[in-house]
């Protein structure tokens, strides 16, 4: 079986300039598109929409919160329930490394944006170093680096931040290409391991994948130096998990979730551009899911050096053609990305708007513990688009390799101009950066310090939250308070739903808690203050009604009036 060539003879293939020209086409389309604010620690407006609301306020609570036991727990968040830095999805990596000198931090502090703006450099180097294995020219490299910077997939996830990690992938393919003899150091896939299971337990499965593939394919180490390297990888990943708070929750019905075959890939997604291309119209879908979980539209210039590589392998299986080169990848490794992309499909197999083949079932339960089966599909999507730059360069004839890269390029940057252009508006409008708090009113730092909870009645998780829950994060964050609401990865759905009676009960008796605050509706004020006469105090502080018992409004009551 072949593997990947190795790199003595390359000289300009182990340089830095490619990735590190890669880097910086990275960094610099992502700055273009995001802009510079967002890299300041202590802005957070822009984080005040979307996933980044958890992933901001996770961090925030773990560092301000003591260690707990397993220690990536938070207790604050989602009270009482609590859930972990990794349900989330606030990057653990960052977030331990940063928590020993949270006392010395500004607040407030966040890692997002520093974080994005990384996984963007990392993308191209990376991805230049990952073309480097078989292409010594420079300027193929950077090329190449600039095609991976700019596959659509990546800009998307800049919505869930963890997501943009594809660098793990990257990471976990360049280990698989090393030469045989430094390949299974049990130390670097331990690292990698470790690495993708504090950044995001689903790049992580794709990491594992890989890595497994590498370690079944070989043929020269001796077995239990692979598996050695394979089973470190394996702990190492799994300690990441744990490191994280993953392993909180436990159960089929708090681990898993609905939603696999909803957010799957379609078959046509390749050339589903959705509204991202200038040339090729919008396809129809099957679920709604598929437009963001399942978005996997290349670019017309990524299609057009996939073309070209085909029609030059074609070419070459002619008496004619050259003789063939050793493969990059192993056939066990392309079989381990081509089941991902199947599980990526789904049992629910869509082509545009209809539904091709149906195997969902019992079965398929396990299997929901991802959910979101459309990510799947990232490592074939590195592999091919690696295989097609290594085969035009190395393969075209003369300097036709390169043309064709650079004419890539200009295509793929014409094509997605459209998206780009929005995305970067959006992002340097200053409506992106402002919120509208409904905390704003200054009674709120008179009134918020007299209390250790803050409970939405009722929270996200039980039903209609009487206010968005941003603000009142916000609020109950800066001032020490634990606040009943959020928005986990995970639950345990007993017991959110055992909560969510208690909670139902206590207000229908007028059981309230002299050390907790409760936002209510302004229609619930009226019922609590006629059912609990003499036991409740209601108003309302800049619009948000509240209730609470006598005892702790007069802990304030002479600093804040209720209007």
């Amino acid at each position: 079986m072949l593997t990947a060539v190795t790199i003595d003879r390359a000289r300009d293939a182990r340089g830095p300039w490619g990735p590190l020209a890669g880097a910086a086409i990275g960094a610099a389309f992502f700055a273009w598109i995001a802009g510079t604010r967002i890299l300041d620690p202590g802005s957070i407006d822009w984080l005040m929409k979307g996933d980044w609301v958890p992933h901001y306020f996770g961090w925030h609570y773990f560092r301000d919160e003591p260690w707990h036991w397993p220690p990536g727990a938070v207790h604050g968040y989602y009270a009482p329930l609590g859930t972990s830095i990794g349900l989330t999805d606030s990057i653990p990596l960052v977030g331990y490394a940063l928590k020993p000198f949270a006392a010395w931090l500004p607040t407030p502090f966040q890692y997002l944006g520093p974080f994005l703006l990384a996984c963007f450099a990392l993308q191209g180097a990376l991805g230049a170093r990952l073309i480097a294995r078989r292409v010594d020219a420079v300027g193929a490299q950077v090329l190449g680096a600039a095609l991976f910077v700019l596959l659509p997939a990546l800009l998307l996830r800049v919505g869930h931040a963890a997501l943009c990690a594809h660098w793990l992938i990257l990471w976990a393919l360049l280990v698989a290409t090393r030469e045989p003899s430094a390949r299974f150091r049990p130390g670097s896939w331990a690292v990698l391991g470790l690495t993708a299971g504090m950044v995001q337990p689903y790049l992580a499965a794709m990491v594992l994948a890989v890595l497994g593939a590498t370690a079944v394919a070989a043929e020269g180490p001796p077995v239990h130096r692979r598996f050695a390297a394979l089973g470190a990888a394996l702990a190492a990943t799994i300690s990441g998990w744990w490191i994280s708070g993953l392993f909180l929750l436990s159960g089929g019905s708090s681990l898993a979730a609905g939603g696999l075959g909803y957010y799957s890939m379609n078959l046509l997604a390749f050339v589903s551009p959705g509204d991202w291309s200038s040339f090729l119209p919008a396809l129809p879908i099957a679920s709604d899911g598929q437009a963001y979980e399942g978005f996997q539209y290349l670019g017309l210039g990524i299609l057009l050096v996939l073309a070209a590589a085909l029609a030059i392998a074609a070419r070459d299986r002619t008496p004619q053609g050259p003789a063939r080169e050793p493969r990059l990848w192993s056939p066990w490794l392309i079989a381990a990305c081509l089941v991902m992309t199947a599980f990526a499909v789904s049992p629910v197999v869509t082509l545009g708007s209809r539904t091709i083949l149906n195997l969902d079932g019992p079965w398929t339960a396990p299997l929901a513990l991802f959910r979101s089966s459309g990510r799947f599909v990232w490592p074939l999507v590195y592999l091919m688009l690696t295989s097609a730059i290594v085969t035009v360069v190395r393969r075209g004839r003369g300097p036709t390799g390169v043309a064709v890269l650079a004419a890539a390029v200009v295509l793929q940057l014409v094509d997605l101009h459209g998206a780009h252009t929005f995305r970067r508006q959006v992002a340097h409008d200053p409506a992106f950066h402002a919120w509208v708090n409904p905390f704003a009113d200054a009674r709120w730092h008179d009134v918020a310090p007299a209390y250790a909870h803050l409970a939405l009645v009722p929270p996200p998780q039980c039903g209609a939250s009487p206010i968005p829950y941003e603000g009142a994060i916000a609020l109950t964050a800066r001032h020490g308070l634990t606040i009943n609401a959020g928005v986990v990865a995970r639950r345990d759905e007993r017991a959110r739903e055992g909560y969510c009676r208690a909670l139902d009960a206590d207000i229908d008796a007028v059981r309230l808690r002299d050390d907790t605050l409760y936002v209510v509706t302004p229609a619930a004020v009226g019922v609590l203050t006629r059912m609990g006469e003499g036991r409740v105090t209601c108003g309302a502080i800049g619009g948000v009604s509240v209730c609470t018992t006598p005892a702790a409004h007069a802990r304030w009551a002479d600093r804040a009036r209720l209007d």
